[in-house]
This record gives structure tokens, sequence and C-alpha cells, in this order.
């Protein structure tokens, strides 16, 4: 965010731009309200968790919150960091950028705001000269991988967490991140890359 919102784009009445401060209990709203479909996936415990993290990133300084609208109403957000160590997740190496938090509203989906959204994060990565930006996507999320490998994104298992890892950085969502197959066959997070 810092400072001036900047118009980032428009096309098809898709307007791509950063978050303003006014507007972080919204946008908080709107991606809990799109990761609704995923709560059956999780214990309590650990939903809630995610829950408290997805409030601390959209909050948190670190990065730039950017938000796709249209008729003056976001509908997406996305969260970039030009800096990957400031996500506060993953072993990255040194100078690449990274990607969390990619949310679209339910009643918005198929629109293009989730790939207007991806697609400006390597619009920015591009232009700050990093060759590579990594995200962290879970195996359910069969829309956001979808995005991210029409992208040109492909798997990075060797940056996978393994079960009873913890991320670096403890935070309320670490334990999330331990991965606990006992209560999903496919624990994620699982990491993705684009050299661009």
């Amino acid at each position: 965010m810092g400072g001036t919102a900047r118009l980032l784009s428009m096309n098809n009445d898709i307007l791509i731009r950063d978050a303003r401060p006014e507007e972080l209990d919204s946008i908080d709203r709107l991606v809990k309200e799109a990761y609704q479909e995923f709560r059956p996936h999780f214990t309590e415990i650990i939903w809630q968790k995610w829950m408290d993290n997805v409030s601390e990133t959209v909050a948190a300084p670190a990065g730039s919150l950017i938000v796709a609208a249209s008729g003056g109403v976001i509908h997406g957000v996305i969260k970039f960091y030009a800096d990957a160590s400031q996500s506060g997740m993953g072993h990255w190496p040194e100078g690449v950028a990274a990607i969390r938090i990619l949310a679209v509203a339910p009643g918005a989906r198929g629109r293009g705001f989730g790939t207007r959204l991806a697609a400006e994060c390597l619009r920015r990565a591009r232009e700050e000269k990093i060759a590579t930006i990594f995200l962290f996507t879970g195996e359910f999320m069969h829309a956001a991988r979808h995005i991210y490998e029409k992208l040109g994104f492909q798997r990075a298992p060797e940056f996978d967490p393994h079960p009873g890892t913890p991320m670096p950085r403890p935070s309320s969502v670490q334990t999330l991140f331990q991965r606990a197959p006992e209560f999903d066959p496919h624990p994620g997070p699982i990491a993705y890359r684009l050299d661009l």
C-alpha cells in the first residue's frame, strides 16, 4: 500500500490498483468469504489459525496489497512481495519475489479477476528485474492452480514443506503449514515457481 494508491491498469472494465488503507477490513472479509469453500479440509483449530493469518497478511505493511475492482466494487485481491523473505512463508532463495492470498469473491469468479491480479504481480516482478517468483497454494485450490499454471508457473516440490517441518518465522499460521496428513489426504501447502 504505502501512501498513494496508484492506478495500475484498466481493461475490460477491470481496474487493477493498490489497495487503500480504508479498504483493509473489506478486503479481509473478501478473502475469508472466498476461502470458505476450503473449510472442510481443515480442523476448526487449523482453520481459525489460517483465518488469523489472513488478517495478519492483509494488515501487514510488508508487500503490496493489490485489488481488482469493477463498477467501484473490489472483487479480488492478491499480495505481492518483491522481496519474498518478507512474505513470512517459505525458504525461498534470495532475490526472488513471492505472492500470497489470491482471492476472488465467489460471485465474481470466471470474469478474469484472478488472472489479472496474478499477471500484475508478474508485471511488477519483471519491472523490478526479479528473475523468479514463488508461491504456495493448496492441492485443493483448483481454480488458483489453474491460473498459476496458465501463466507458466510450475510445481517446485523441492520447496514444499515436509510433514512436521515448521515454516520460518513462527506465527499463528505456523501450525497450519506443518502439513497434517491425518485430516487432508493431499496436505499443503505446495510450492510453485515461475522463472521470468
